[in-house]
């Protein structure tokens, strides 16, 4: 079966069932741990008295033709009619574990969840509070962190669930190349038949990039803009940390207080070397690879010397309707250590 405008190439589904009316709209997968989401709009005033909330959407993009496996997959948390059209905003698979209505946990003294790791802490909550009945999210490709992050000294009564996740995956850094951390985040991804949990960490710049893109093959439109990064902590009582080369004048950055003075130090230099690693912020439009994972590695073959190279997709944006369009934000500013660090 075709949509009624046989340019849509995409196809919606709603509770299995395909939308043949013409639809348009836009899915942000805006990485940092965010519950990825689409919001759309269907050209049917017919559907208005149809029950959406919670129910169950998927896009196929058909960008190879026949996809058997959805950009995006999730669930209806609002709808809105009017005259002509109804517009849904549905949310990834996470929000079970989020929010007013998400899963709550209780961690005491007596009892608590000390000796787990982050995995088997998700693990553990997905199949004890979500997958009761049936598989609501995946566990299939659940890896633990690297390094491990325990689940000790959680306290703590109706703790948000996945709050409590993003907090400790914070404390997975993996710190083997001092000058070049590395930290992980929460993710969804999608099989033929549900979406997965999984925990995906940053890959080295020097992995092997798994896409090229230039103007002749992929490319439609690239904005480029060098920040300049901070370069001179202040810590703790005062003290300062600064970096030598610093051509455009001082930029300042804070970290945490620490109980140990050194500790805060070093967590003063660990600022500044993230600071100085992705100095580029890159918005780039592309016709293909839409399916492209946040924290891969892409190759720009660019003739700008300072855009050319390789660099990690840090968020990624996909319209669709009459025609598509995906943009991929590349190197957004490091995250602030402190953030990892407590």
């Amino acid at each position: 079966m075709t949509q009624e405008n046989s340019l849509f190439l995409h196809k919606l589904f709603v509770d299995d069932k395909e939308i043949l009316a013409s639809s348009s709209g836009s899915i942000n997968f805006s990485g940092n741990n965010n519950l990825n989401q689409m919001i759309v709009t269907i050209e049917n005033i017919d559907l208005q008295n149809d029950s959406f909330l919670n129910k169950k959407v998927e896009l196929f993009l058909e960008e190879s033709g026949h996809d058997s496996i959805p950009i995006f997959r999730g669930f209806v948390k609002e709808f809105t009619p009017d005259e002509t059209k109804i517009t849904l905003k549905v949310l990834d698979v996470r929000h079970v574990l989020t929010g007013n209505a998400g899963i709550k946990i209780n961690s005491t003294d007596d009892k608590n969840f000390d000796g787990k790791t982050l995995g088997q802490f998700i693990y553990e909550v997905v199949t004890d509070k979500v997958n009761y009945d049936n598989t609501v999210i995946g566990l299939d490709m659940l890896r633990d962190t690297d390094p491990v992050v325990n689940m000790d000294g959680v306290r703590g009564d109706n703790l948000d669930a996945y709050k409590v996740m993003i907090d400790k995956i914070k404390e997975s850094f993996d710190l083997t190349d001092f000058e070049k951390p590395l930290s992980s985040f929460i993710d969804v991804r999608e099989d033929s038949e549900k979406s997965n949990i999984v925990i995906t960490k940053d890959k080295v710049i020097t992995d092997t990039p798994s896409y090229t893109f230039s103007f002749g093959d992929g490319i439609q439109n690239l904005k480029h803009k060098r920040r300049q990064p901070a370069n001179t902590v202040y810590y703790q009582n005062n003290r300062v940390l600064k970096f030598n080369n610093r051509p455009t004048g001082q930029v300042n950055t804070t970290v945490s207080q620490l109980e140990d003075i050194v500790e805060t130090r070093n967590l003063a230099l660990q600022q500044l070397l993230l600071e100085q690693q992705q100095l580029d912020e890159i918005d780039l439009t592309v016709n293909k690879c839409y399916d492209i994972g946040l924290g891969s590695l892409i190759h720009l073959d660019v003739e700008d010397d300072d855009v050319r190279g390789t660099h990690r997709v840090q968020s990624k944006k996909i319209t669709f309707g009459k025609a598509m369009q995906c943009t991929l934000r590349l190197n957004k500013k490091p995250v602030k250590l402190s953030d990892y660090i407590n």
